[in-house]
């Protein structure tokens, strides 16, 4: 029998739709995504490595929806459920009307709270100098300044005043020599229990930053930088006749002004 050449069918890219509720929800989202560098499914059936997938995200705000790469590199079975690794991978420039659209909706919803809002982030930051186990998250951030959530076993005293030296350097060309950037400590939230560990979110203005650092900040608030490394080194105690004070109250929607 000859034998017929066949060309190859490629699998079709699979492509997975999440619908979100405001532009704040499907930054803060996006940046989870880029920023952990992978993530763990778990399922009832897995996918070949090399598999591609597309994390199709929209918004009412969005004229177009915002698509994220991702590619399957590890596929593992552990008893009846399979475990898939997924890396993602983003190219901001074609989707940067997008974006756009996606920040002109978070500043009109913070025109009032904030002159120059703050962009939702989820940017994981090493804490290993301060204590073991120890977890801090940076929640959202302007060029101006910064709020992190601080989790663990215990937490490490934060008042008013404090500041929070940390260390940027990133993963793409140009960005990786280490930066020191201070965070001066404004407010601190009530530290609150839930499953043997203590959770606690600060927020805080950034004090003597270079021109470099405030270009490296530009680029993680725009998406055009993902997977940096942040690290927490030191907790440097406030000077003298600082009180704590209490977190900013959250506006109630609805509430006109």
């Amino acid at each position: 029998m000859d034998r017929i050449p066949v060309v190859p069918v490629a699998a079709p890219t699979i492509r997975l739709h999440s619908w979100y509720r405001s532009a704040a929800s499907l930054l803060r989202e996006l940046s989870r995504a880029l920023n952990q560098g992978q993530t763990l499914l778990r399922a009832d059936s897995g996918l070949p490595v090399g598999t591609h997938l597309v994390l199709v995200m929209s918004a009412d705000c969005l004229s177009e929806s915002l698509e994220v790469q991702g590619t399957v590199t590890a596929w593992n079975v552990r008893g009846r459920r399979h475990e898939m690794t997924l890396r993602y991978d983003f190219d901001p420039g074609p989707q940067r009307r997008q974006l756009g659209e996606a920040f002109a909706e978070l500043r009109r919803q913070n025109y009032r709270p904030r002159v120059v809002p703050r962009v939702p982030l989820t940017l994981a930051t090493d804490a290993a100098a301060l204590a073991a186990g120890l977890e801090v998250v940076v929640v959202d951030a302007s060029r101006n300044g910064a709020r992190l959530r601080i989790a663990g076993e215990s937490l490490p005293q934060v008042a008013v005043g404090s500041r929070l030296v940390m260390r940027h350097q990133g993963g793409c060309p140009g960005t990786r020599r280490p930066l020191r950037l201070i965070l001066e400590v404004r407010w601190v939230g009530p530290a609150r229990r839930a499953g043997g560990r203590l959770t606690q979110v600060v927020g805080g203005r950034f004090a003597q930053v270079s021109d470099t650092m405030r270009k490296r900040l530009q680029a993680l608030l725009s998406f055009e930088e993902a997977r940096p490394q942040l690290s927490l080194l030191a907790i440097d105690a406030p000077h003298a006749g600082g009180a704590p004070a209490k977190a900013p109250p959250r506006r109630r929607r609805g509430l006109k002004r």
